[in-house]
């Protein structure tokens, strides 16, 4: 069975090479580069990327560790990227490090299947990124 499609639209400005992306939920946002080529006014595409990545897992292990009772005060979820140096400069590892905050004593067992979960199980951008998708591309002129 096949899920239904995801969508989002990035759309340009008309400034440098800022972006607004906006999904199919009606959310936005925004991508731009650092000058010369932008105005450093939002996040570069792969931070997005690394930000989706740490969003999604978060929230997974959010959810998770709620049902497992227990006593999550905060979390920081950081995600580092390091890249190949030559161009398209793709990701060739990605680190993901869960930084919790507790009120009260935790099961160290279930934590840490919540967090493995949330990886390995329930994210759908850690799947994507792990196993690999196929990528199409075609235009269309207006």
């Amino acid at each position: 069975m096949v899920a239904a499609m995801t969508k989002a639209t990035a759309r340009w400005s008309g400034n440098k090479v800022l972006f607004d992306l906006e999904s199919a939920s009606g959310h936005t946002a925004q991508v731009d580069e650092a000058p010369i080529f932008g105005d450093d006014a939002a996040m570069r595409p792969t931070e997005m990327l690394l930000a989706a990545l740490g969003g999604c897992t978060g929230l997974n292990a959010v959810l998770l560790l709620k049902k497992f009772k227990q006593p999550l005060r905060s979390m920081e979820v950081e995600v580092e990227g390091d890249r190949d140096e030559e161009w398209p400069k793709a990701f060739n590892s990605i680190h993901i490090t869960f930084h919790c905050a507790w009120d009260g004593d935790t099961d160290k067992k279930l934590v840490d299947q919540a967090i493995d979960w949330a990886c390995n199980r329930y994210c759908p951008i850690h799947a994507t990124l792990s196993r690999g998708v196929k990528i199409e591309h075609r235009r269309k002129d207006r």
